[in-house]
Order: C-alpha cells, then structure tokens, then sequence
C-alpha cells in the first residue's frame, strides 16, 4: 500500500474497521449511501394519494355549502308557501264577508216586507208566503255559512257587539239593558259581522252608554 493512497470503504470493512470510521471515509469522498433500513425522505412534489386526499376534501367542502344553500332554499320555498296560503285565505274570507253583508241588506228588505205586510190585512196572504219562504232560505243560508244572530234584547249592553243608537229611561229594567233591537247584528265565527243596533235603557241621564 502506498502512502497518500486510501483504501476503498468495502477494503476497510473487510479488513474488520469501524464503520463509522468508513462512513466518515466515504462522506469525505463525495458519497452518501443510504444507512440500512432508514427511509428516504423525498422533499419533491406531493404524491398522488396527498393529492386525491386534497381533491376530495374541497370536493366535501363543496358538497357541504351546496346541501346548506339547499336547505335555505327549500326553507324560504316553504315559507313563500306559507304566506301565499295566508294570503289566499284572507282574500277568500274577505270575499266572502262582503257577500254576507250584502245578503243581510236582502234580509233586511225581507224583515220590513213581513212588517208591513203582516201590519196590513189587504195583502194576499199568497205574497206574505213568498216572502216568509225567501226569509226562511236566505237564514238557512247564513247559517251554513257561520252566521249567527247576535242575541242582544233584554241582555247587558256590550259595546262590542251592539250600538246605541237611542236610550231611554226605564225603571221596569236594570240599567244599562237592551229594551229593544233596532236592526239585528251578526257573528260571523268569534268575529263581529254586523253590531246591532240597540235602544238602551239608562236611568240616570248623565250616564254615557
């Protein structure tokens, strides 16, 4: 062996030195092997997998925000529902209360027909039957419908269901009681369709009614 000359890393190990000695030989010389069963970490680009794993998790990011844009949708389309349903019921209900009220001026005009007609025996009792059959079709109607005539004589005076339109001093009442209907009012369901119109006996005549 000549002096200056190193001896090859596999000559070093066969001649039965320390292999770190030789490691540190072959590092001087320029050469990294890889150390028995470690692994090779490769700094390079992210492997396939890495990138199906990221592709798949803003695939599920997305299909998340998607499924809540739904779910707002679908809840608005409800709620347009809901108002369109109100909005339908209150336009069929006050379509129908005008034509209650209009049925009741045609009760009205039946009521002073009997009146006058039963006030005066010259009338033929043929047109008294009419009108009184027409009276009894036009309340079966009402009826149906939910209508209800307000009971109010001889009752308390409500503000709420009936309107004074005269008052009068009875003793042979209480005060503030119902002596006489004018024109009959109406309940349509708990709602008032039509106060009656009421005379009401006050004793004291400073009393508001």
């Amino acid at each position: 062996m000549t002096e200056g000359n190193e001896p090859p890393i596999q000559d070093v190990r066969e001649a039965g030195l320390d292999p770190r000695s030789a490691g540190e030989a072959q590092a001087a010389s320029g050469d990294s092997p890889a150390v028995a069963g470690e692994t090779v970490v490769d700094d390079g680009p992210a492997s396939e997998e890495e990138k199906l794993l990221h592709e798949l998790h803003r695939a599920q990011q997305d299909a998340a925000a998607n499924y809540d844009k739904f779910l707002r949708c679908r809840a608005d389309m409800d709620n347009y529902k809901k108002r369109m349903d109100r909005t339908l019921a209150d336009l069929t209900r006050s379509a129908r209360r005008d034509l209650l009220v209009r049925l009741l001026s045609v009760k009205d005009n039946l009521e002073r027909a009997l009146h006058y007609g039963e006030s005066s025996p010259t009338n033929g009792e043929s047109i008294m039957e009419g009108v009184r059959l027409t009276q009894y079709q036009l309340d079966n109607l009402l009826q149906l419908e939910g209508v209800e005539a307000i009971d109010a004589e001889g009752k308390t005076f409500d503000p709420h269901l009936e309107e004074a339109v005269q008052r009068v001093n009875d003793a042979s009442v209480r005060d503030h009681t119902v002596v006489q209907v004018v024109r009959n009012g109406y309940m349509y369901g708990d709602e008032v369709l039509r106060p009656a119109q009421v005379v009401v006996s006050v004793h004291d005549d400073q009393d508001d009614v």
